[in-house]
């Protein structure tokens, strides 16, 4: 409760001026005292209660877009007793990324905010709606709210102020782009080349042995069974259908974290990384996603073990869009922690903006373990010079022209596209 206009001396002096009529027979003032003190105690009852059964509700219309897209936020309040409301104000955050269509949005106490500002009357038991649409023109995971409610008597002379603790919260999805509009093969993206066999073996798991063929690996001997039956034996591995593609994005675009943060090459690498996980889950690969970078509201860097379940692409979808520009983890540790999670031969693509001697030497170990490494340069990156190591350049700005534009993707998220 706060009051605009009565303070203690108007009270005080209104009680002191009736008793002063009273004593002194004067009708008018201790007319003009108790009208005083009926008006003040009138407002003040009047604004109390102003927001009780006040409901202020809010729905979206989508809770997953993608960057570029629209959302609408319809918003109302419900009045729900006798008591109307002569003028009612509503406050809601919300993050200044995002554009609201209709109205003007205000500064906020709160950094990277905006304030939503409506005012309007609501009589007994009414509701009254709002509907606005917001633009969302880049990728991330935004919260609207929480709101504060403020209102008063008809004079104004009181008013109350009640902050709401509800939010709701919307995804907008980072931009997904066909590989060869990337300018990325669409046939072999990775790489690959025929072979002879339909299946692939994991040597990690080893159910047999045979004799040896002249096109056989000397690295697949098995010598104790060698030695035992006085013929070069070789381990048979079990066969498997399955394609293993990790996609490891690089946060890294400086090689010192206090120099900043490239903002477009950054985000460019998400999209990257976006669009080729999306290509290797319509191509039925395992696909799983590694950064970097800390999701926001956590303290853990963004970890999907490859699958290829229904809902993989919008978990890696998900997770990119909470992803924070910022490197906080050292990325080849992380790219040696869990590449080693993959079976041999798996296909291993690493989307970088910055190349080090340490992220070098982890490439080199990874064709060395026997996988098909690709390299994703986002702009100008002097790639090492290893054999067998499929390098791809792409530009630095793959964020669009337009804010508005994207290019339409084949797989069906259950998302509203224009």
């Amino acid at each position: 409760m706060r009051s605009n206009f009565f303070t203690s001396i108007w009270i005080y002096g209104a009680g002191v001026f009736l008793l002063l009529g009273m004593a002194l027979r004067q009708p008018a003032l201790s007319i003009l005292a108790l009208l005083t003190l009926l008006t003040a105690g009138g407002s003040w009852l009047w604004s109390r209660r102003s927001l009780d059964g006040v409901v202020y509700e809010r729905t979206l219309s989508a809770t997953r877009v993608f960057r570029g897209e629209s959302i609408v936020l319809t918003a109302s309040v419900v009045n729900r007793k006798w008591l109307p409301l002569p003028w009612l104000e509503v406050e809601d955050q919300i993050s200044d990324r995002v554009k609201v269509r209709e109205r003007e949005t205000l500064p906020s106490a709160r950094p990277g905010m905006t304030l939503l500002r409506i005012t309007t009357s609501v009589r007994w038991f009414e509701r009254v709606t709002w509907t606005f649409h917001l633009d969302c023109p880049e990728r991330g995971a935004y919260v609207i709210g929480p709101p504060s409610l403020r209102s008063g008597d008809l004079f104004g002379f009181f008013s109350r102020e009640e902050r709401r603790t509800d939010q709701c919260r919307f995804i907008v999805y980072p931009r997904v782009v066909p590989l060869e509009d990337l300018g990325l093969p669409a046939l072999h993206p990775f790489g690959e080349r025929r072979v002879p066999h339909h299946l692939i073996t994991d040597p990690a798991r080893t159910i047999g042995i045979r004799d040896y063929r002249p096109e056989d690996s000397f690295r697949f001997i098995h010598w104790k069974a060698t030695a035992r039956m006085q013929e070069v034996q070789v381990k048979v591995f079990e066969p498997t259908v399955s394609v293993h593609l990790g996609v490891f994005l690089c946060l890294d675009t400086f090689e010192r974290y206090w120099e900043g943060v490239d903002y477009q090459r950054a985000e460019s690498a998400i999209v990257a990384a976006a669009s080729i996980a999306a290509h290797g889950l319509e191509q039925r690969y395992l696909v799983g996603m590694y950064a970097n970078g800390v999701l926001a509201g956590s303290d853990q860097a963004l970890r999907i073990p490859a699958g290829r379940g229904p809902d993989q692409l919008t978990a890696i979808l998900e997770g990119l869009a909470k992803l924070t520009p910022l490197a906080a983890t050292n990325f080849p540790r992380l790219l040696r922690q869990e590449a080693r999670r993959f079976p041999w031969g798996s296909t291993v693509v690493v989307v970088a903006a910055l190349m080090t001697t340490a992220l070098a030497n982890e490439l080199a170990a990874l064709l060395a373990a026997g996988h098909r490494v690709v390299l994703v340069c986002i702009g100008d990156v002097e790639p090492p010079p290893l054999p067998g190591l499929v390098v791809h350049t792409l530009p630095e700005n793959l964020l669009g022209a337009t804010p508005g534009h994207r290019y339409v993707h084949t797989i069906d998220l259950g998302v509203s596209r224009p």
